[in-house]
């Protein structure tokens, strides 16, 4: 009780004395007024199934998307209707002035073996030199310097990732010596002038769900992402670089990163959105192009491993600044809030990069915040050469079992924040949890 007590008293000073101290100057204006531009499709339509398309869940239809697909380029762009049924095929692109439409019931469905991608089985290999000497596949759907491009509609696209997951590098943590096989993404697309996301649901992915890099106007909207909580590195969204990203009213439960922000991204807002199991809306680790002017807010998160995010490391770092999270709601989260410089990356424990891409956090502001019964308060660790300033925490109603843990950092200022520190109202600790 004393300590609590004491506890208490420290925040009230911090609240009194918080018009003395200096705050983050936080300029999310840019982001507030984000509007992305949309992609312009002209009017004409394609049906999968008039070139050949059979939706058995079993007939590979890869050589049906590249010939439909070509005809719409043929065509100077449209849309192309995948009808109701399941669509097994390897890889294939898009091209650019395309709407690939999925209607309800449909589904574009990987091969479930790796044989069906004429690659052979781990476990008919010997060493983990000949796993890492085979190609990894292509992501199931591609497009790399498009324009005017979109995925919509409320139809499925999944990864069948388990026989990948049982090959990962988890795996093989988990029995020692077991061979790993890297892994493809789901939808990647790269280089591309206006990209519409829409009402689809993504699962399943063998790695990331969805990629979209080096995108200029960017919109994902009501889009549901699943896939199982143990899942390894199955990021749900994971956006960057680019600017002008709208990403609202999505539905995310995965395994790793719900949604994440690559290096290079600027102008993003994050809103509307429900966030079950999964690490989080975050950015990094990779932020050596900087991420700038990013406001999230108005989003749910409940039973994740980590809610707020922002981490790097050294060596692969740049500078993170202009990020606010308001209207946030937290219940059970096991880490709430993760600002932290000295990221170790399980899958690259040994990771040194480029030892001048030092990272940096700064002005940073979260406010209106509730954090229900979490583990960890969280943590805010800089670097010795690099410690992070300028973090503000503003109306943030706050209890879990172990405070904030601030090291390498200036301290943050504190305006009318209220933790309640005490054992046993986290959620419980899973056996094996990362």
């Amino acid at each position: 009780m004393k300590r609590l007590a004491s506890h208490l008293t420290l925040v009230a000073s911090l609240v009194f004395l918080s018009p003395l101290l200096r705050c983050a100057s936080v300029d999310v204006s840019a982001a507030e007024q984000v509007k992305p531009a949309l992609p312009v499709i002209p009017d004409r339509t394609f049906r999968l199934t008039d070139f050949g398309a059979i939706p058995d869940g079993k007939t590979l239809n890869t050589d049906a998307f590249k010939t439909a697909i070509a005809a719409v380029a043929k065509a100077g762009g449209g849309r192309l209707i995948v009808p109701k049924g399941v669509y097994r095929t390897a890889p294939f692109t898009l091209c650019s002035s395309l709407d690939l439409h999925l209607e309800a019931g449909a589904m574009i469905q990987a091969p479930d073996t790796f044989e069906a991608l004429g690659l052979p089985h781990p476990s008919t290999l010997k060493t983990q030199a000949e796993a890492a000497a085979v190609r990894t596949p292509d992501p199931l759907i591609s497009g790399r310097h498009l324009h005017d491009v979109s995925l919509t509609g409320p139809g499925t696209i999944d990864g069948s990732g388990q026989h990948w997951w049982d090959w990962s590098e988890r795996a093989e943590r988990a029995q020692r010596g077991r061979l790993v096989y890297a892994r493809p993404h789901l939808v990647v697309i790269d280089g591309c002038e206006r990209l519409l996301v829409a009402d689809l649901t993504f699962t399943n992915s063998s790695k990331f769900h969805l990629v979209p890099k080096n995108i200029t106007d960017l919109t994902i909207e009501r889009v549901k992402v699943r896939a199982p909580s143990n899942a390894p590195n199955s990021d749900a969204i994971d956006p960057g670089p680019g600017t002008n990203f709208l990403i609202r009213d999505c539905d995310i439960d995965v395994g790793d990163d719900d949604i994440v922000i690559k290096s290079g991204g600027t102008n993003i807002l994050i809103e509307n959105c429900t966030i079950k199991h999964g690490h989080g809306i975050s950015i990094g680790s990779e932020t050596t192009a900087g991420v700038h002017n990013m406001l999230v807010r108005h989003c749910t998160m409940e039973g994740t491993d980590i809610g707020i995010r922002i981490k790097s490391m050294r060596g692969a770092g740049g500078l993170v600044d202009n990020v606010r999270y308001t209207e946030i709601t937290m219940k059970g989260v096991a880490d709430a809030i993760v600002l932290q410089l000295d990221y170790v990356d399980n899958n690259r424990p040994n990771f040194k990069g480029d030892p001048t891409k030092i990272p940096a956090i700064r002005n940073i502001l979260l406010d209106h915040i509730t954090i229900e019964g979490s583990r960890n308060a969280g943590i805010i660790h800089g670097l010795p050469d690099s410690p992070i300033s300028n973090i503000t925490l503003r109306d943030i109603t706050l209890t879990a079992e172990k405070d904030l843990d601030v090291r390498d950092a200036d301290h943050p200022t504190y305006e009318r924040v209220t933790r309640t520190i005490k054992p046993g109202v986290g959620p419980k600790k899973i056996p094996g949890e990362h």
